[in-house]
């Protein structure tokens, strides 16, 4: 299992008519820092490589605490493998409370571009998802 962070700050354009971060919007912060993960670890482009591309097949929001207008918010992330599947998990955390304001947990698979099937996780995603965080 791989563990990993991500900041960013709320921004106006995010938020509902009650002044706080749209529903919506936790998803895309959990998307956001995982895609993140896979750029910083160099497996965007292997996947690419391989002519494979990733697909969410579900995705569970537990809505907590509400985050506001430029409330600092910190997102760790779990992802291991499972069979064929990676399987995350995010905590989104508003870094000024300390409280966690949203759990997002759900799975990913590898899809073929051109035969449109699942395919095995690849190797080198794999390998970088059953590290231990320390063996970087």
């Amino acid at each position: 299992m791989r563990h990993s962070t991500y900041r960013l700050t709320v921004r106006g354009y995010e938020l509902d008519s009650f002044g706080h971060v749209n529903n919506s919007v936790y998803l895309q912060y959990a998307e956001t820092a995982m895609w993140n993960f896979f750029k910083v670890n160099g497996l965007m482009n292997v996947v690419f490589e391989e002519g494979l591309f990733p697909v969410i097949l579900e995705s569970n929001l537990r809505y907590i605490r509400e985050l506001r207008l430029l409330d600092e918010v910190r997102i760790d992330t779990e992802l291991s493998c499972t069979g064929g599947v990676v399987n995350y998990k995010h905590n989104i955390i508003n870094k000024n409370t300390g409280l966690v304001a949203c759990r997002v947990t759900g799975k990913l698979v590898y899809v073929n571009r051109e035969e449109r099937i699942i395919c095995d996780i690849p190797a080198a995603v794999r390998e970088c998802l059953e590290k231990d965080d320390d063996e970087d």
